[in-house]
Order: structure tokens, then C-alpha cells, then sequence
């Protein structure tokens, strides 16, 4: 099959003529020389064009780029002026200071750095401290309170009693007005101060006869010479010897009140005209003392027994295979 190309050839021969009557050749050339020189110009200028690169951004500050670290495998030295200073030492001390308490088990005797005592801890408050092998009293401990005897020497105790005879304790205590009163035999299991101020109460004379047991009420704070059981901060049972001055205070929020001072001035032997009369003065208690220990829940009271036979309170913890 032929094309008919007379038609086409027909129409381009008719717009020649008219280009050429008109004078519109010369744009027609014009534009069809910019048709092929324009993309060819493009192309060359998009080659020589370097592309821009794209500028550096500094990371966020949560980014997960960590910065450099130096490690030094040497210590440093300090630039601090000064001496050095140990934080467990007390301060005004060259030395650090170590609080000594050493118990002896079985005899329930104490040696602090002030001495050896029987019967727990010494009732001021604290343990002594011991610095460098010299014996100093912590700051917080307060001074033993004045004595009320007059530092008498005490009559020696008999260690044991016939069976005629019953343990007899004189005491002094001061009362409000500032004078001191002196009771010459006190009864077993007496309320200190008074019966309706019942602070301590008097358990007895100690086995051996040289030492008056005290219960020590919850909220009543002892103070002196006298050694505690279980310990000076909670001290449940004061074991006090002949012309040492102790003192009572009731803690309160704002510290110690203080209520007065008390001391044992004698423990002797006192005799009847038979076993069955002593018998009787060894089984006398008072009744205001039997009710406080019968409400009283101090634990350390089960490490002490009245034995009407010795006439005397027994630290069951010193008891050994033999005793009775």
C-alpha cells in the first residue's frame, strides 16, 4: 500500500508561501535554531555546575555522641591547704577515739575505761571511751551528781547471814524543799521517791551483801556511780553500793527534769531472837512496791530472784551448776 504524501507536501508548500509573503521565515529559523541550541546549552551548563554540599549540623544535646574522656591511671593530688582530718576522731583530738565495754560473761560484771563494776554498764548515760590507752569521759556523759554522804567510809556488809538474821538497808534522799531525809530501815521492795512518785523500787540487798538492787520505772533516767542492767541508755535495774550518790530525773521533751538525789548509806545484818522471826522480816515487802512490779513489764527483771533462804536477790545469770 502507497502513501499519499501529496497532501502533506501540499500543506507545507502552502504555509512556505505564506511565511514568505508575510516575512515570518526569518522568526521560523530563529525559533527552530533556539529548539536545538537551548537543551544542547542546558546539558553543557548542568555538567560544569558543582554540586553544593550539604553544610555540617552540630548534634542535639541528647544525641548519643558522648564526649571524650581523660582517664588517669595515677591518683591526683589534692591542692586543698590544711592537714587532713579523720571524721571518726572527736574534734579538739589528735586520735580517733573507740568506745571500750568489755562484759564478763557469767559473773555479769562490766570493764569500762573507768574500771570494773558487777552488774551491767555504769548508770551516766554512756560507756567510757578509751583514746590511745588513757581513759576520757565522752562530752555527752554528764558528771556523776555531788555526794549526799559525805563520802563516808561504809561499814563493811557481811557476805552471808545467819539464820537468825535479815539484811537491814539505811538510805538518805533529798526532798523538795532541799534538805535530806534518812530513812533507817528501809522496808524491801520501797517506792523512791514516794509511793505516789513510784520512780524506783527497792529489790533487795545483792547475794553477797555488798550492792541494793533498784527497779528503774520506764521514763525515769539514773545518773551516777551506780552500773545498770541491760545498759546505761535503758537501764531497767540500778545495782548501787554503800555512799554512792545517784540521781533521778523523768525524761521530758525538752531533756531531764530533775527530781532529786539518793544514796545507800549502810547494808548490815540485823538479828532476831529466832530463825522463824528473821524468816519473817526476810519475807516483809512493802505492798505500793509489790503492785509497781506486778504491773511492770521491764524484761531485765527476769534475771533477778528473791530467795527468802539467803535472805537476798540472786543474779540468776552468775549461777552455776552447784548453786541452789
Amino acid at each position: 500500500m502507497r502513501l499519499d504524501t501529496t497532501k502533506p507536501r501540499a500543506v507545507f508548500e502552502k504555509l512556505g508561501d505564506q511565511l514568505r509573503s508575510n516575512r515570518l521565515w526569518p522568526l521560523v529559523l530563529v525559533l527552530l535554531v533556539a529548539i536545538v541550541a537551548v537543551p544542547i546549552a542546558l546539558s553543557k551548563s548542568a555538567n560544569r555546575t558543582p554540586v553544593a554540599s550539604a553544610p555540617s549540623v552540630a548534634p542535639p544535646p541528647g544525641a548519643t555522641s558522648l564526649p571524650a574522656l581523660n582517664v588517669q591511671s595515677k591518683p591526683g593530688r589534692s591542692r586543698l591547704p590544711g592537714h587532713g582530718r579523720d571524721p571518726f576522731s572527736q574534734r579538739g583530738s589528735g586520735q580517733s577515739t573507740t568506745a571500750s565495754t568489755t562484759t564478763t560473761s557469767g559473773s555479769g560484771s562490766t570493764t569500762t575505761a573507768g574500771g570494773t563494776s558487777s552488774g551491767g554498764s555504769g548508770s551516766s548515760g554512756a560507756p567510757t571511751a578509751s583514746t590511745g590507752g588513757a581513759s576520757a569521759a565522752p562530752t555527752s556523759t554528764p558528771t556523776s551528781p555531788p555526794s549526799i554522804t559525805s563520802n563516808k567510809k561504809p561499814t563493811p556488809a557481811p557476805a552471808g547471814l545467819a539464820s537468825n538474821q535479815a539484811y537491814r538497808v539505811t538510805l538518805a534522799i533529798t526532798n523538795p524543799s532541799g534538805g535530806l531525809d534518812t530513812i533507817d530501815s528501809l522496808e524491801r521492795l520501797s517506792v523512791l521517791p514516794s509511793d505516789g512518785q513510784p520512780l524506783l523500787v527497792e529489790l533487795g540487798v545483792l547475794k553477797g551483801g555488798h550492792r541494793v538492787l533498784f527497779a528503774v520505772q520506764p521514763g525515769t533516767q539514773v545518773n551516777g556511780p551506780g552500773t545498770c542492767t541491760p545498759g546505761a541508755i535503758d537501764c531497767e535495774v540500778l545495782s548501787l553500793g554503800q555512799d554512792q550518790t545517784e540521781g533521778i530525773s523523768l525524761r521530758s521533751a525538752n531533756g531531764p527534769v530533775s527530781i532529786g538525789l539518793f544514796a545507800v548509806t549502810g547494808i548490815g545484818a540485823e538479828n532476831y531472837s529466832s530463825a522463824a522471826a528473821a524468816g519473817r522480816a526476810r519475807r516483809a515487802e512493802s505492798s505500793a512496791g509489790r503492785r509497781v512490779l506486778d504491773a511492770s513489764t521491764l524484761d531485765a527483771l527476769s534475771l533477778f530472784r528473791y530467795d527468802p533462804s539467803v535472805g537476798a536477790v540472786v543474779d540468776l545469770r552468775t549461777l552455776t551448776a552447784g548453786d541452789k
